[in-house]
């Protein structure tokens, strides 16, 4: 298995910032930390609602460990339907469709489009599902107004309570909470990983034929419709024999373990998949039968993202998220086979 993207086209659409200061330069006085966590949680819940219906369009430009990435967004809403365009702008060329549950990745090169039905998780600029226990890993400050990507936005700081996560820092636009730009801060405050908009619109008219008239001429394309099953960890035969304090499994899924645009017509090896989350970042870990001549222990980083693989048994386990290597590896050890 080649994670993170080949097992299913999960974008990471975000964007490159300045270095951070060290995290206690980013302290907010006594008097406004006092009163800061009430209303954190407010800006956190403006923004996960923003991203959801707010109508917007930018690029978006992603950094991590000196890899840089930019793509096109369109995002608008017309009522309770949701639609969105985005166009990568680097590397091979792909346009990824999305209405409301189902999206749609063409690769033009090789002239396939891949059609899933799933409930994304939170693509930037929007957060996971925030609420009071979700949030209990982090210590919540506001750190003042400050302009981003030419609008006045709210800075936010998620410090960590423990070593198991990394601090967030957050712009979220004054007027809407659309999240502007996020930051990855390590240990010693400095920047893993960076997400932001270089120029965003905000507002416009919902132009939902601009992303329903592709997603409808297919012509020429193979139309791949990966089978992706849900599942329970106990039910395959897996169970976590210790917790990773603040995670919770909120999905577990069988899913195709070739990338799906590259997946040959009949191809059924499938992996397990189960991701944790604290609320504020997710960890992944895969399930596949060991290949000797594939698979080779060892661990990886990029900005903030740590992958940890090893062998249990006869499977193969490989963790990975934006947390430190440590808590991957706790992730993948936890994972024991049921007898």
């Amino acid at each position: 298995m080649n994670p993170p993207m080949p097992i299913a086209p999960w974008l990471r659409i975000v964007g490159c910032c300045l270095a951070a200061a060290h995290l206690g330069a980013l302290a907010a006085p006594p008097s406004v930390a006092a009163a800061a966590p009430v209303d954190a949680m407010a800006w956190l819940a403006r923004v996960k609602q923003a991203a959801l219906s707010s109508n917007y369009q930018g690029t978006l430009v992603f950094n991590a460990g000196g890899v840089v990435s930019s793509s096109r967004v369109v995002h608008f809403c017309e009522g309770k339907e949701r639609y969105e365009r985005i166009d990568v702008l680097d590397g091979e060329t792909r346009q990824v469709y999305r209405h409301n549950d189902t999206t749609q990745t063409l690769w033009p090169r090789s002239r396939v489009a891949v059609v899933e039905r799933r409930d994304a998780l939170a693509d930037f600029p929007a957060l996971p599902s925030v609420d009071g226990h979700s949030l209990d890993s982090y210590e919540l400050r506001l750190l003042g107004r400050e302009r981003m990507a030419g609008h006045e936005a709210q800075v936010l700081l998620l410090k960590p309570r423990d070593p198991h996560r990394f601090a967030q820092r957050l712009w979220a636009e004054q007027a809407s909470g659309l999240l502007l730009r996020a930051d990855i801060l390590g240990s010693k405050g400095e920047l893993l990983e960076s997400a932001a908009f270089s120029d965003v619109a905000i507002g416009g008219r919902p132009r939902p034929e601009s992303v329903l008239g592709p997603m409808r001429r297919l012509d020429g394309y193979r139309i791949v419709r990966p089978a992706i099953a849900k599942t329970q960890l106990e039910a395959e035969g897996w169970t976590m024999a210790r917790t990773v304090p603040g995670f919770q499994l909120v999905s577990c899924v069988k899913r195709p373990l070739a990338a799906a645009h590259e997946a040959a017509p009949g191809s059924d090896s499938q992996v397990l998949q189960a991701v944790f989350s604290d609320g504020m970042t997710h960890v992944s870990v895969f399930v596949e039968p060991f290949d000797a001549q594939r698979h080779k222990p060892v661990a990886t980083s990029l900005g903030a993202t740590h992958t940890w693989m090893q062998r249990t048994g006869s499977w193969w386990i490989t963790a990975m998220g934006d947390v430190p290597l440590a808590t991957v590896q706790q992730f993948a050890s936890a994972l024991e086979r049921r007898p």
